[in-house]
């Protein structure tokens, strides 16, 4: 649609509404994605609840443009009621909206409970009583007053001169963050009904008043200018009189004094005021602010689901390095503890070689051999299954503590490190050679090599047949020359320890061989280990590649939906503003603009328009217009609106190119202070750093 605008109401809404609805479908689409991407990913749980609120914010965006498109905007200057219970809020409306006295209270708490709309025909407004906020269990109240407020054009915060209590002071809170424009009516309570108290409101009003009756504004001044906000103007008034005035029992002269003693003339005309003066500027604001507070609310919640995956991703990214270093740490300890287990397996084949009875049978020692490599092998799978189960639990818990150092770090991934297959699966083979046609128990060998495979299992299957066929030999050719020589050259215990000499001569050298032999098997081992850490750490960079999606399509969402959208609404904003106090040429000049509640709008414009607005402010504006150069730097933009902010001396000790540090020449509010750092960041990209000069120092 055409976006250009005129300064009529419904004009202006078409334009915001178009916007609400570009946003809204932004915000549907992108919700899709990055539901598609999680789906089935562990950061379900860290991101499913964004999601779920990114389509929440849809569906109540497009219900806020529905709501917008379908207000009547051409109505009078709608002011809510709003207030401490019991403070003379629906008294008020009654004398305002010349009602009959029906919702007026008895002197209990919460007496009005639903909002009551009626038009004061007289002042030319709409007036919205509302339930009054503070009462015990008045939670519901609250929460119903509150969504009255959007669609106001002026709040009317009704305040006594009792003490303002905790809930109450959120309200005001509340609407200073919102933004409204509030016009505060300090009621007083004094009972008028009875003789005395009607007596002293016509003959001595202010000590019915008190000698310092708006000194009461103070606390309502406190909590406002917490959130950086400020009422437009207040006025002292006597709620019960002005109505006892025009309720026929007193004669003429005593209601017309009874009615300029309540002082309710005062809060008619500043009523009257910002129907007649304001009504077109307030008209567009509350327009604006209908969609812009559910806007601002959006893009909260786009930066809070930033926040969550940014911060899913950093815990992410550092876990994978965590693990890797403290995995592949215990892996090597791991390798260690096998390497031990192994060594100690083969010594104790060596004592075997160095005890076993060498006069058995051959029959005899051929079993024992067997079954003492099979013992061998037996040893060798238990070393790997215990270690590789230890280190199974080992790296499970350090996921747990790494994921207890950062987030959310699963500690699956390691089944299996124990087992066979993993470490020893698809590497059979068959001993070769001359073994193959060994005698006896020689296939016994090459069947424990078959079992566990190249390398480990290969050595076994050697060392086996080597040791079986010196035992065979006795059957043959080798066994005769032994035995004769045994017979000729020794005696029967020289031809012993000859026999177990060669025994353990010929077993050292196999289990020589067989050390050498484990030293890749071990390696292939600690590989395997390290080979299942890395793939842990690989499917945690694919969940965070996933993040790294979503937290692209968040990025993309904030910068290039929600943020020009509030830019432009911003900027057409303070343009129909500009119209509306007949600065045509400021606000055609206006590039851009940016609204902070509590500081005003700082508008970009050229130089010679910056100028005509320093010297000639647009003080009719009901918002405070910042005009900053074009021409500046960003550090001189955000110079430029502090300066026109405080009022003060500015004090610059530090300027580049996107900071600025300054001093005040007197304390500043604390809310105010942060609004003004915020609308200067805000518009500039400038980190203002605000210091106070506090006695000739710097605080």
């Amino acid at each position: 649609m055409d976006r250009s605008l005129t300064t009529l109401p419904a004009a202006f809404r078409a334009l915001i509404v178009a916007d609400g609805r570009d946003v809204s479908r932004a915000l549907a689409r992108a919700a899709q994605e990055i539901d598609a991407q999680i789906i089935g990913s562990e950061h379900r749980w860290s991101l499913g609840d964004a999601v779920d609120y990114l389509h929440h914010s849809a569906v109540r965006l497009e219900a806020v443009c529905e709501s917008l498109a379908d207000r009547d905007v051409e109505r009078p200057l709608r002011v809510v009621l709003m207030g401490q219970t019991m403070a003379g809020k629906s008294t008020l409306f009654e004398y305002l909206s010349g009602g009959d006295g029906a919702r007026v209270g008895d002197g209990r708490q919460r007496f009005s409970r639903d909002a009551c709309i009626r038009v004061a025909t007289e002042i030319g407004v709409e007036i919205v009583d509302t339930p009054g906020v503070g009462a015990m269990d008045g939670k519901e109240d609250y929460e119903f007053a509150f969504r009255q407020v959007a669609d106001a054009d002026l709040i009317l915060w009704v305040a006594t001169t009792r003490a303002t209590q905790e809930q109450t002071g959120q309200a005001l809170e509340r609407l200073a963050d919102l933004g409204k424009p509030i016009l505060v009516a300090l009621n007083c309570l004094k009972d008028v009904t009875d003789e005395i108290g009607l007596l002293d409101m016509l003959e001595e009003p202010e000590l019915v008043f008190g000698g310092d009756a708006m000194g009461n504004l103070a606390p309502i001044r406190r909590y406002l200018s917490r959130a950086g906000g400020r009422y437009i103007d207040a006025v002292a008034i006597h709620a019960q009189a002005a109505r006892l005035a025009l309720s026929g029992a007193l004669d003429t002269d005593e209601a017309r004094t009874l009615h300029a003693n309540s002082r309710i003339d005062s809060l008619v005309s500043a009523l009257r005021l910002h129907a007649d003066g304001t009504f077109a500027q307030r008209r567009i604001v509350s327009i604006c602010d209908s969609l812009r507070l559910a806007l601002l609310d959006t893009a909260d919640a786009v930066e809070a689901a930033h926040a969550t995956a940014s911060s899913a991703l950093t815990a992410g990214l550092g876990m994978q390095l965590e693990f890797r270093k403290r995995g592949s740490r215990r892996v090597d300890d791991a390798y260690e503890e096998l390497q031990a287990a192994f060594s100690a397996a083969i010594t104790a084949r060596e004592r075997w070689a160095e005890s076993v009875d060498v006069d058995r049978d051959l029959d005899e020692l051929n079993e024992r051999l067997n079954n003492e490599m099979a013992a061998l092998r037996t040893d060798f799978e238990r070393s790997i299954a215990d270690v590789g189960q230890r280190l199974q639990a080992d790296l499970e818990g350090v996921a747990v503590d790494v994921a207890d150092d950062w987030t959310g770090f699963g500690g699956g991934g390691f089944r299996e490190l124990g087992g066979r297959g993993t470490v020893w699966g698809n590497r059979a083979v068959k001993v070769g050679g001359r073994f193959a046609v060994g005698m006896g128990g020689l296939m016994a060998g090459a069947l424990i090599g078959s079992f566990l495979g190249p390398g480990l299992g290969t050595a076994i299957g050697a060392v086996s047949a080597g040791v079986i066929g010196l035992v065979s030999s006795l059957l043959g050719l080798d066994r005769l020359i032994d035995w004769i020589g045994d017979r000729s050259f020794r005696s029967a215990a020289e031809v012993r320890e000859r026999r177990r000499r060669k025994v353990r001569d010929q077993m050292s050298e196999l289990l020589l061989e067989f050390r050498k032999s484990l030293v890749p098997v071990g390696e292939r081992v600690r590989q395997d280990w390290l080979d299942a850490v890395e793939g842990e750490a690989a499917r945690q960079y694919a969940a965070s590649a996933v993040l790294e999606r979503s937290i692209a399509v968040l990025r993309r969402l904030a910068s290039e939906e929600i943020e020009p959208v509030n830019v432009r609404i911003d900027t057409e904003l303070v343009r129909e503003l500009l119209r509306c106090t007949g600065r045509e040429q400021a606000a055609s000049a206006v590039i851009r603009a940016t609204r902070w509640r509590g500081a005003g709008m700082a508008i970009e414009v050229p130089e010679p328009v910056f100028d005509e607005l320093v010297h000639a402010p647009a003080a009719e504006c009901v918002e405070r217009i910042v005009p900053t150069s074009a021409q500046s730097s960003a550090a001189a933009s955000a110079l430029q609106i502090i300066r026109h902010l405080a009022d003060r001396e500015v004090t610059v000790h530090e300027m580049g190119p996107d900071s600025l540090e300054i001093a005040l020449d007197a304390p500043v509010a604390p809310g105010a202070q942060e609004a003004w750092h915020a609308l200067a960041r805000v518009h500039t990209g400038v980190d203002v750093r605000i210091r106070d000069v506090v006695k000739g120092g710097l605080s």
